[in-house]
C-alpha cells in the first residue's frame, strides 16, 4: 500500500526533531543529576537554585574549578577624545587573560569578571553543526541524484546529534523549566499550524502576495536580528521581536504544510520531496523554537 506524501515527510521530520529534542532533554536531566552529585556537567558545576515559580533551577556555579587560562572583562571609559560626541560618555570592554588563580582574584578586585565560558565540547558541537548545516542545505537544494536521500538523511541525522546539545546548553544557560515550556508550546503550535496549512481552507501557498509579505518580513526580521547584536535592543523590544519572528514562523509552518496538499494534488509522492519538505518544515520548526526561546529569556 502506497503511503502518501504527509505520511512520509511526518515521519522523516519526526524522526529528525526526536533526536534534536529527546537528546536535548536527555542532557537537561542528566545536567541536574550531576549537579545532584555535585558533579560536573560539560565541564561546569552546577548547582540548584529555585526561581521564581518555586521550580528547581540550574546555576552554573563559577566558584567551582575553573579552568585556566581564564578569559575575563571589564567595561571601562573611553578616552574622552575617541568619544563621537563629546557630550556623551561612550564605553568599550576590555578583555583579559587570567593564567591561574592568582591573576584572576587580582583582576576581579580591579573590577573584571567572567565572560561567559562556552565548553569546549559545546564549542565543538556548534562548529560541527555549523559545518554539517551548511552542507545539509547544499544537499537538499542540489538536483536529485541516485544517493541524494542518503546523502540528505545521514546530513540531516549528524547536524540534529549535533544540535541536541546545544539547545541543552542554550536552555541551561537561561531557565532549563522555560527552555521545556518553550519545547511544549513549539511542538503545539507545530500541530495546530500543521492542521490549518493541511486543512486546504485556503490556499496559502499559492498567494503570491503572502509569499511576497512572509519574504519581506523576514528580511526585516534577519535585519533586525543584526542589529540587535551590535548594537543591542532593550530587553522589551527584543521580546517584542522574537514574538513577531514566532508568529511569522508559524505562518511558514501553515504555508509548507499547504504546500504538501497542493504537491499530492500534483500527484508527487517520491521520498526525495518527502525529505526536502521535511528538511523545510524542520528549519521553520526550529527557528519558531529559537523565537520562544529568546522572548521568554530575562537576558
Amino acid at each position: 500500500m502506497e503511503t502518501t506524501l504527509l505520511f512520509k515527510t511526518t515521519l522523516i521530520l519526526t524522526f529528525e526533531l526526536g533526536i534534536a529534542f529527546g537528546l536535548c532533554i536527555y542532557l537537561l536531566k542528566a545536567a541536574k543529576r550531576a549537579a545532584l552529585a555535585e558533579k560536573p556537567f560539560f565541564g561546569v558545576y552546577f548547582r540548584l537554585a529555585v526561581n521564581m515559580k518555586n521550580e528547581i533551577d540550574l546555576i552554573p556555579d563559577a566558584t567551582r574549578v575553573i579552568e585556566y587560562p581564564r578569559t575575563m572583562q571589564k567595561q571601562v571609559i573611553k578616552p574622552k577624545e575617541e568619544w563621537k560626541n563629546p557630550r556623551k560618555q561612550e564605553t568599550e570592554v576590555v578583555f583579559v587573560n587570567a593564567e591561574n588563580r592568582e591573576e584572576a582574584i587580582a583582576y576581579l578586585k580591579d573590577g573584571f569578571y567572567d565572560s561567559l565560558f562556552i565548553p569546549k565540547i559545546i564549542q565543538e558541537s556548534f562548529g560541527l553543526w555549523l559545518l554539517s548545516s551548511i552542507a545539509l542545505f547544499i544537499a537538499s537544494i542540489s538536483p536529485p541524484h541516485e544517493n541524494y536521500l542518503l546523502l540528505g538523511m545521514s546530513l540531516f541525522t549528524f547536524s540534529n546529534l549535533c544540535l541536541g546539545p546545544l539547545l541543552a546548553w542554550i536552555m541551561l544557560m537561561m531557565d532549563e523549566n522555560d527552555g521545556i515550556r518553550a519545547l511544549k508550546i513549539t511542538i503545539i503550535v507545530t500541530f495546530l499550524a500543521g492542521f490549518i496549512g493541511y486543512s486546504d481552507f485556503y490556499s496559502f501557498a499559492q498567494n503570491g502576495y503572502l509569499i511576497l509579505l512572509m519574504f519581506l518580513l523576514l528580511t526585516g526580521l534577519i535585519i533586525l536580528s543584526l542589529v540587535n547584536i551590535i548594537r543591542g535592543f532593550s530587553r522589551g523590544t527584543s521580546r517584542l521581536i522574537a514574538i513577531g519572528g514566532a508568529a511569522l514562523f508559524t505562518l511558514f509552518i501553515i504555508v509548507d504544510f499547504n504546500r504538501l496538499v497542493y504537491l499530492e494534488d500534483l500527484n508527487i509522492n517520491d521520498w526525495n520531496t518527502a525529505f526536502y519538505m521535511s528538511y523545510t518544515l524542520y528549519l521553520d520548526i526550529i527557528n519558531l523554537l529559537l523565537q520562544i526561546l529568546d522572548a521568554m529569556s530575562n537576558s
